[in-house]
């Protein structure tokens, strides 16, 4: 889904992209095969490697932790011996859901301790170890509740515009208002994390678009925005049984990017009206019809 966008955001670099499937430009690599791994970064000898790959299926990790060791963990392993080996930059993608979500007041931020509670989020903080005792030119970028990519988006936007727009005109949907989170634009999270890796200043970020949300407000965001008649119920989140516990705040802060000076990124309602327009032309609103079932 993030990887989606890399083209467009790197598009003045010259790239080698990978997935678990070939296609039209892309080879296959699976980075759980250790000596795959080795072979292509010493192969390719590239300047830094992106490293986006992962299972993030957080209820399917919580039910098959070696699945989810496996890929956050492993894979991560292979690739930053391998960059350690052939002296190349890593920049790792993690996730804000490594804190216990205990922080209800405060948006998490890069100096906070994680202390995740699902094993998806265990397994990403281990690769953040790896990658920190391996990697010596590193970058650790941390993302919110990410959206984006257009039909490769199957997170939570994805679901309910399909909701909404399947269930036309009477969807009901159900959204939880007792979890909160920092959405985050993938296209933004990409441009932000190149401005960071040009800056050469390594470590542990938060790259997240501004402003703390739950879920139920995202979803009045994206029914407002497709008007297709869909109805977003608040609801606890004790009506979903779910496999994997989520923090009950995901809410993070890019206080390092706003230390070092260097521009933060957006607000993310405007961030998610951007790429809705994008995502679904048809359903185009104005602006000023944003964010109304939300505020009610």
């Amino acid at each position: 889904m993030t990887g989606s966008h890399i083209t467009s955001v790197f598009a003045q670099s010259e790239l080698f992209l990978t997935d678990l499937a070939t296609c039209e430009g892309i080879e296959k690599l699976d980075i759980r095969n250790s000596p795959e791994v080795d072979t292509l970064i010493r192969r390719l000898s590239p300047r830094m490697v992106i490293h986006l790959a992962a299972e993030t299926n957080v209820d399917f990790c919580q039910q098959d932790p070696d699945h989810a060791f496996r890929s956050n963990y492993v894979g991560t392993l292979n690739l930053a011996l391998a960059c350690r080996k052939y002296d190349v930059e890593l920049a790792y993608v993690s996730t804000a859901g490594v804190f216990d979500g205990k922080s209800l007041q405060k948006p998490y931020d890069e100096f906070d301790q994680p202390n995740p509670i699902n094993f998806y989020a265990k397994s990403k903080l281990e690769g953040e170890r790896v990658v920190q005792s391996l990697v010596p030119r590193h970058y650790i970028l941390r993302a919110g509740w990410m959206f984006g990519g257009n039909n490769k988006d199957k997170k939570f936007v994805g679901k309910i515009a399909q909701q909404c727009i399947d269930g036309a005109p009477k969807a009901k949907i159900k959204a939880v208002y007792d979890k909160f989170g920092s959405p985050t634009y993938a296209a933004d999270f990409l441009s932000c994390l190149r401005m960071v890796t040009e800056t050469g200043r390594y470590g542990t970020y938060h790259l997240v678009n501004q402003g703390k949300a739950s879920r139920y407000d995202v979803a009045c965001e994206v029914a407002n925005y497709l008007q297709v008649g869909a109805e977003v119920q608040a609801v606890a989140s004790t009506e979903f049984v779910l496999p994997a516990e989520r923090p009950d705040s995901e809410h993070a802060r890019s206080w390092k990017i706003e230390l070092l000076g260097l521009p933060t990124m957006r607000p993310w309602r405007a961030a998610l009206l951007d790429y809705l327009r994008i995502r679904f032309p048809e359903y185009s609103r104005s602006e000023s019809t944003l964010g109304v079932a939300a505020k009610a």
